[in-house]
């Protein structure tokens, strides 16, 4: 896409807005940088790269004239394509593109795209460190953390691009085609699940997964495209995309893929040409069959792109946990606890009580996305729950559903998190036992009263470290 000369709006000034300006401004556009926020929350140094490139700036709302003046629009995820100033821009036919569907266009290596309700980082990081340990230059970029537009620099026809990518993020990747857009090409996607989430953005999860299911939209016949075989809400996608297809999960005879046995004590890939290979468990040290179903994944993935297999088998041996996400923090007092504050949706949580074998006190809230919470309740009738300490905006829905069938104690307040966090440990370690854990897994959004899930993840470690240290002493 030719940019230079024209003029070009970024809506959203987070990380992926950033990274966008800066590179759009590097190929000769007219740049106008907008946020909701006033201009004092924006980052000083970015404030100041804007003054210093003539980026014009626009604050506090997304104007609509402004959107109408533009050549093209660049979003950032996290705003919503319900907005006025994007339906304005849509009737008028002005291009609407993502940060990462305008970097992966103009991207001039291999494309993989890995999505999914749950596990998308553990996967992503997984085929980083495979491709990291063979050798196979690449770049991990996305939802995991750097923009892929900050890398567009310097790169090679070479260099694979290992993407996270969100719903929020396919939400900008066009559906019709541009004149002067040159779609991405995905070589290899994954899609690794799909459960209930961000039921606030989306009507319902078919909405949902059809977000999702765009990805397939930006793949040819030469391309592959790996499926979970045992997740029955994706079979509404089966007949979508054009790639050729392998699968991980409990795989029938002849099905081509990464097969788990049911001791999830080892991996067997069946590749297309029949040719087999083993991949040895003992020494996978992440708890749960959804992160063996990562593993198989990301094993098919970093293959398929170059690593051996004696890379991969490296990596099995010494590969730990994503921070916030099942991470052992400390034992006190005969207690375990684990941080899993990643867990903003009602399935990854389902998924932790599942992995954990002891007896359970869960803390729960936070800003909620529009989830049901009653199948937290009919797990707690299978699982050895003690109890649920429950904060934030969802406190009073959690209590609700969940004092029917165990213990719930409410912390109240939303303005302080770090406090209302040391106030929930404490409250946690009244209810557990000797032999017990305590783990964060809110099944909500960590908004109401944090930056970010890992902000929240920090005050609970802070918090049972703290608790530890008193218990010493």
């Amino acid at each position: 896409m030719e940019l230079k000369g024209k003029k070009v709006t970024i809506l959203g000034m987070g990380v992926s807005g950033q990274a966008a300006a800066r590179w759009i401004v590097s190929q000769g556009a007219q740049v106008i940088c907008s946020d909701l926020n006033a201009l004092k929350e924006w980052p000083n140094d970015f404030t100041r790269w804007c003054h210093q490139n003539g980026v014009g700036i626009e604050t506090k709302k997304h104007k609509i004239d402004t959107c109408l003046s533009s050549d093209l629009i660049v979003v950032s995820p996290g705003v919503s394509p319900e907005i006025s100033a994007l339906e304005a821009a849509h009737k008028h036919n002005i291009p609407v593109l993502g940060e990462m569907a305008l970097a992966a266009s103009v991207w001039k290596g291999p494309l993989i795209a890995i999505t999914g309700t749950n596990g998308k980082t553990t996967t992503t990081m997984l085929v980083d460190e495979m491709l990291n340990k063979a050798g196979v230059p690449h770049v991990r970029a996305g939802n995991i953390g750097t923009p892929l537009s900050a890398f567009i620099e310097g790169h090679t026809e070479q260099t694979i691009a290992v993407l996270e990518i969100s719903s929020f993020q396919l939400d900008y990747f066009p559906r019709t085609r541009y004149f002067n857009f040159n779609p991405p090409r995905f070589n290899i996607t994954a899609w690794l699940n799909l459960a209930p989430d961000h039921l606030d953005r989306y009507q319902n999860i078919k909405s949902y997964g059809d977000s999702k299911a765009v990805i397939y939209d930006f793949q040819g016949p030469g391309d592959w495209s790996i499926r979970n075989m045992n997740d029955k809400e994706l079979e509404t996608w089966n007949d979508r995309g054009r790639a050729r297809r392998l699968y991980f999960g409990m795989l029938s005879p002849g099905v081509p893929g990464a097969g788990l046995d049911t001791s999830l004590k080892k991996i067997d890939i069946m590749w297309s040409d029949n040719t087999w290979e083993r991949y040895d468990l003992e020494s996978w040290s992440l708890k749960g069959r959804h992160n063996v179903e990562n593993l198989a994944c990301a094993i098919l993935i970093s293959r398929l792109a170059g690593a051996g297999a004696v890379a991969v088998k490296s990596v099995i041996r010494i590969f730990k946990a994503a921070n916030h996400r099942i991470q052992w923090v400390v034992q006190n007092g005969g207690i375990d606890y684990y941080d899993d504050s990643k867990a903003t949706n009602v399935a990854s949580v389902l998924c932790a009580l599942e992995s954990i074998e002891q007896p359970i006190v869960i803390i729960l809230g936070g800003r909620g996305k529009g989830e049901n919470y009653g199948s937290l309740a009919d797990i707690a009738k299978k699982t050895v729950v003690r109890g649920a300490i429950v904060i934030g905006e969802e406190a009073k829905a959690f209590e609700k559903i969940l004092g029917k069938v165990m213990p719930v104690v409410k912390v109240h307040g939303t303005k302080e998190g770090k406090k209302v966090m040391k106030k929930a440990v404490e409250k946690a370690r009244s209810l557990a036992e000797p032999g017990d854990a305590i783990i964060l897994s809110p099944a909500c959004s960590s908004f109401d009263m944090f930056e970010n899930y890992e902000e929240r993840g920090m005050a609970f470690q802070e918090a049972a470290r703290e608790l530890n240290d008193l218990l010493i002493e």
